[in-house]
């Protein structure tokens, strides 16, 4: 066996196999199959790639590459490769500088060994241009610039401008440089400046160029407002130039003189009017106070100012429009000036706000008409300067009070809270039980002929009483009709102005007031908290050391609240520190807009105050004593005997050192939101619960 695989082994390795070899040829393509650098800058270079590529799994061996042609030499080839691998490529670039305004053509000659493509020419193309400046000085008539431009040579004339301008023109009323690149390649701009005698009284509005200039492409451009101010009212005449520096060939820098004269002026007239009153009611017809009788009282302002508090009637939260313009048609009536007509700058603005007031938003402040919504009760003053052209102004003060002419009005306040909503409360003589106004808090409304009215008109009550007014759900508190119901006319839900507004006309009707004076109890009652703050922890032990809304372990200013408040029990249990809302009420009487009352007092030292704890909570404000319906013009005078304002839990200072609480709705675990703790057939209602 042996001697016969050492056969078969020479045998094997004795064998000479000859398979037939194929020779793989190189191939060489080249992309792209031209270049157009189309119009290059003269002087600048661009470059462009060309790309080699074996197309066989052999080397392709790179002879020569040149450039021939009529304009071979505005080009320049970069290092070039000698070989291109199997299946590989390889790249080189071409560089394009004209050296002068003209249209340049070449080709790019590749010789490799490649069998079938020996030679390749690429042609080439390419085109010298230059950048161009064009600039022309503008002035829009209809965007209102008044000054004298000349576009040739350029140069602008400001004419006469005053000193200086309370609202300046916008850059629209400018005169303006327009620059343009009209060439055909980029556009270098190195700089844009301001020289000649008085460059500080010229000054660019807009579109400064950057420190080491800009570039602008064909066709592009910015705009180069211009203002002038004088600068001292001992000079008349200015004079500055504009210089802009470019690389374009043929004006590489341009001069625009600048020119401008001081103007003297007389001051405006000025007068205004309170000319129109939108009621919050719908259906209510508006009061208008712009009739030509009117303005005619008005053409002169008082050296005090204008007065509106008697003659027009504003109620909280009603659209006020005042205006400036007593005849729209003829420009020599005020508010106008001798020189500039209706040319005029307006400048409407707060100066006085009743306490409690924290801003005053005037749409149109800046125009001859504006329209203001006031909420707070009180006396408002406006301050309105008109001025023209040349800067002289005339100023008037109006005054005007906002209140409603009603008997008894209560105003509730709790700025700093937005997302809290308190609710004021204002509740009916019958409807408390004794002297506990706790008893006629969120009097739930019976749609039944014997008794269809709720006692206590507040934010919830009066959305109840607009949903169910066809069921006969009403605030009929005395006579016939509504001219003695209690209104609601402003309702905060902690996301406005946190203002709350409730009146009350002839409250002598209600059954009490029937030979002796009746009391109307003033509460407040803290219906929902939106806010998301994650306060400190603190722990309510149902009053004997902490209850809800105490201070317990809390800083000042918060108060703990219990994570839940059920029916049936006081609170307890965990809790968070919240900081508390500070309410103030002011109480109006007789239509008047300064205050009889507020509670706290702001006046003790330091400033009283009452913190509202915890969600739920209802605080007795105050209950007030109105005279008897036979004391009604009962004085020697025929007057009457004014209300009487006890505040609950003040001490002879005033200072209320025991307020009085009690819990109305429950809180769900975790929720800020005060909750309905009673149904009343479909309606879900707030009763009293323990503290």
């Amino acid at each position: 066996m042996r001697w016969f695989m050492l056969l078969l082994v020479v045998t094997v390795s004795g064998c000479r196999c000859e398979p037939d070899i194929m020779q793989v040829r190189p191939s060489l393509t080249v992309s792209p199959p031209g270049l157009d650098f189309q119009k290059v800058k003269v002087g600048t270079s661009v470059p462009r790639t060309v790309r080699l590529e074996a197309k066989t799994a052999t080397v392709v061996n790179i002879e020569s590459i040149t450039i021939e042609g009529p304009g071979a030499a505005a080009y320049r080839l970069g290092a070039i490769p000698m070989q291109v691998e199997s299946l590989g490529n390889a790249t080189f670039n071409v560089t394009f500088t004209p050296p002068a305004v003209a249209a340049f053509t070449a080709s790019l000659v590749i010789k490799s060994n490649d069998p079938d493509h020996a030679t390749i020419r690429v042609a080439m193309a390419g085109e010298g241009a230059l950048a161009k400046l064009e600039l022309t000085p503008t002035c829009e008539a209809s965007a209102g610039c008044t000054d004298t431009v000349v576009v040739t040579p350029p140069s602008i004339d400001f004419g006469m401008e005053p000193l200086t301008r309370p609202v300046p023109p916008n850059a629209t009323q400018l005169p303006t440089l327009v620059i343009v690149n009209a060439g055909d390649v980029p556009l270098d701009v190195a700089s844009v400046t301001m020289g000649g005698a008085d460059p500080t009284a010229f000054s660019f509005a807009s579109g400064m160029v950057p420190d080491g200039g800009l570039t602008l492409d064909p066709s592009a451009g910015f705009n180069m407002p211009i203002r002038f101010v004088p600068t001292s009212a001992m000079q008349a005449s200015y004079s500055a130039d504009v210089t802009i520096v470019s690389d374009d060939p043929d004006q590489p820098s341009i001069t625009v003189p600048l020119t401008g004269t001081l103007q003297p002026n007389v001051p405006p007239i000025v007068c205004a009017n309170l000319i129109r009153v939108v009621p919050q009611m719908l259906g209510e017809a508006p009061r208008d106070y712009s009739s030509m009788a009117e303005w005619a009282q008005l053409m002169t302002p008082p050296v005090a100012g204008y007065d509106f508090t008697p003659t027009r009637d504003v109620r909280p939260n009603e659209l006020a429009v005042f205006s400036a313009i007593s005849d729209s048609t003829d420009m020599t009536k005020c508010s106008s000036d001798l020189e500039d007509g209706r040319m005029l700058t307006y400048l409407w603005e707060v100066v006085q706000l009743p306490v409690g007031a924290t801003m005053l938003t005037l749409a149109g402040a800046t125009t001859p008409q504006i329209q203001t919504r006031p909420v707070v009760t009180g006396q408002y003053t406006l301050r309105l300067t008109v001025t023209d052209r040349a800067m002289a102004t005339a100023t008037t003060l109006i005054k005007f009070s906002v209140a409603v002419k009603q008997d008894l009005v209560a105003q509730l306040e709790w700025t700093g809270f937005s997302g809290v909503d308190l609710d004021l409360h204002l509740v009916r003589p019958t409807s408390i039980s004794g002297t506990d106004a706790f008893t006629g808090t969120f009097t739930f409304f019976n749609a039944g002929i014997a008794n269809r009215t709720a006692g206590d008109i507040n934010g919830y009550a009066n959305r109840t009483r607009n949903a169910n007014m066809a069921a006969g759900f009403d605030f009929d508190w005395g006579l016939a009709g509504d001219t003695d119901d209690p209104k609601l006319n402003v309702d905060d839900v902690g996301d406005g102005m946190l203002i709350e507004n409730v009146s009350l006309n002839y409250p002598e009707h209600d059954a009490e007031c029937d030979g002796g004076s009746c009391t109307y109890a003033v509460l407040v009652h803290s219906f929902k908290d939106g806010r998301t703050v994650v306060p400190p922890s603190c722990f309510v032990d149902a009053g004997v050391g902490c209850g809800d809304g105490e201070q317990c372990s809390c800083a000042m200013n918060q108060r703990c609240v219990a994570t839940a408040a059920p029916a049936g029990v006081s609170p307890s249990g965990s809790g968070k520190c919240y900081a508390a809302p500070k309410p103030v009420v002011r109480l109006f009487f007789r239509g008047s807009p300064t205050p009889a009352n507020v509670i706290p007092l702001d006046t003790l030292m330091p400033a009283d105050e009452v913190l509202l704890g915890n969600p739920c909570v209802a605080w007795h404000v105050a209950d007030i004593a109105w005279p008897s319906i036979q004391s009604i013009g009962s004085l020697p005078d025929g007057g009457t005997p004014p209300p009487v304002v006890t505040v609950i839990g003040a001490d002879g200072m005033g200072r209320i050192t025991t307020p009085s609480f009690a819990r109305f709705g429950t809180r769900a675990s975790g929720s800020l939101d005060c909750t309905s703790d009673s149904m009343q057939g479909p309606i879900g209602w707030y009763s009293q619960q323990p503290r």
